[in-house]
């Protein structure tokens, strides 16, 4: 019998986790949002005058670090487990119920969320955070991914 283990490589496996990554950074933003802690009212509590406020920085850490975390933890899966995954695959199909589910709550969620703002503001720090999302995804997929 031929051993049919395959392995990804490393450019797919560094390209999902900065997907996953970023995506689960997008889920945080518009769960922040929907919990009253807008983005550009966070931001201009950042550079105010006042003291700089945990309340104010908490989010971009919160984004950041989801960023992080999920985008490590899908490099080690995917750089760790190879293929076929048919032993795994009620755990994916448990998973796959749970991501669809969850996504599609923060999605109906996010439907209710009204900006505040002017939507060039809005725009400007969504991109700055998924700039910092991004980069995050990238520095979690390269310390967990094996080499």
């Amino acid at each position: 019998m031929q051993n049919t283990s395959r392995e990804f490589p490393g450019i797919l496996i560094y390209m999902c986790a900065l997907t996953f990554g970023v995506l689960a950074a997008l889920a945080v933003l518009i769960w922040f949002s929907h919990a009253g802690f807008d983005p550009v009212s966070t931001w201009r509590d950042l550079f105010s005058t006042k003291a700089l406020q945990l309340r104010a920085a908490g989010p971009w850490w919160a984004i950041a670090g989801g960023a992080f975390i999920v985008s490590g933890a899908t490099a080690a899966a995917l750089s760790r487990l190879p293929l076929p995954w048919h032993r795994f695959r009620t755990v994916r199909w448990l998973l796959a119920v749970v991501l669809v589910f969850g996504l599609g709550h923060i999605g109906h969620s996010a439907a209710a969320v009204g900006g505040k703002a002017g939507i060039g503001a809005d725009v400007a720090i969504s991109l700055a955070a998924l700039g910092l999302a991004a980069a995050m995804a990238l520095l979690g997929a390269y310390f967990t991914a094996r080499r």
